[in-house]
């Protein structure tokens, strides 16, 4: 068996490699600068230029398609926003037109995002058949998926992981959404009862790992845990467990319209709730399926 991951540096990526390392699975990268790091041979692509090193493909069994740009770190602009879908429609593109290149490729894993539901203040939790949404996370997700699809027209296993906001530490949403807490200025944002469906990142890294080692996975699956809750309850979790007061009131939804702009505010003002009850049935049981141990298991140190 040998994986070739792309978005392998990512925060997702980097973690999801050493667990496969440490089950002594060979994996390779496809990354934007070729090279030799912590041990991973990574090899050049750049999807603007429809270029990828051939050599990346040699003996790869499973692909675990990662790489996107990040949706939270940077203002949302019309350049930006294309760079968002680009970065994930016209990298899956230009894999199918390579596939192949791997005559040996049993699965094609690719992340995808409960964003394809659409920002709503719903708080009962949404299965992978639920309707789509029509924001522009949701579009783009929606483009992303149908590019998957054009790999399983060439008989290839194809599976999707609708992944929800992973917590994660050093990096990812976990720091930011508790730094106000730690500076003792933390409060639920807008009306507080908007879901967020998170998920531990050692809980969403098995899920790929059994996406790979699960011959019988198909199809999408949320990858989210059992568990979602309010941003209310978040917060307070968080505070608990950092032993820091909430005295503050909530961030009203103005004043989040005015820092991340509208359209963004809307992901934080209004929530995705997201069920966890098909991978379940897959037989995937969760090391975290509790929001208050998976913080206190990131946020302990």
């Amino acid at each position: 068996m040998k994986i070739l991951i792309t978005g392998g540096s990512g925060l997702v990526g980097s973690h999801l490699t050493q667990m496969l390392k440490n089950k002594g699975i060979e994996v390779v990268w496809l990354s934007r600068q070729a090279g030799v790091r912590n041990g991973i041979v990574s090899y050049k692509w750049d999807y603007k230029t429809s270029y990828i090193d051939h050599k990346a493909f040699e003996g790869i069994t499973h692909v675990i398609h990662l790489a996107g740009a990040g949706v939270f770190e940077r203002r949302w602009t019309a350049a930006y926003k294309k760079e968002i879908h680009d970065s994930r429609i016209e990298t899956t593109k230009l894999l199918a037109k390579h596939l192949p290149d791997m005559p040996l490729l049993q699965a094609f894993i690719s992340s995808s995002a409960i964003g394809i539901y659409g920002n709503s203040f719903q708080t009962t939790p949404l299965k992978e058949d639920a309707a789509q949404g029509k924001d522009f996370l949701a579009r783009t997700t929606i483009d992303w998926e149908a590019a998957a699809d054009l790999i399983g027209e060439q008989k290839i296993r194809i599976v999707k992981i609708r992944v929800g906001i992973v917590l994660a530490q050093p990096s990812g949403a976990l720091p930011t959404m508790v730094k106000p807490i730690k500076l003792n200025i933390g409060s639920p944002l807008a009306s507080g009862e908007q879901i967020i469906s998170w998920i531990h990142i050692e809980d969403l890294c098995n899920i790929f790992i059994k996406a790979i080692e699960d011959s019988s996975m198909n199809g999408i699956y949320n990858g989210v845990a059992p568990n979602p809750v309010s941003n209310k309850t978040f917060t307070e979790n968080a505070a608990e467990i950092l032993h820091k007061p909430l005295i503050f009131p909530n961030v009203p939804a103005f004043a989040l319209n005015f820092i991340l702009g509208k359209e963004k505010a809307c992901s934080v003002i209004q929530g995705i709730p997201a069920s966890s009850v098909k991978i379940q049935q897959q037989g995937f049981s969760f090391k975290y399926p509790e929001l208050k141990a998976a913080l206190a298991d990131l946020l302990k140190s």
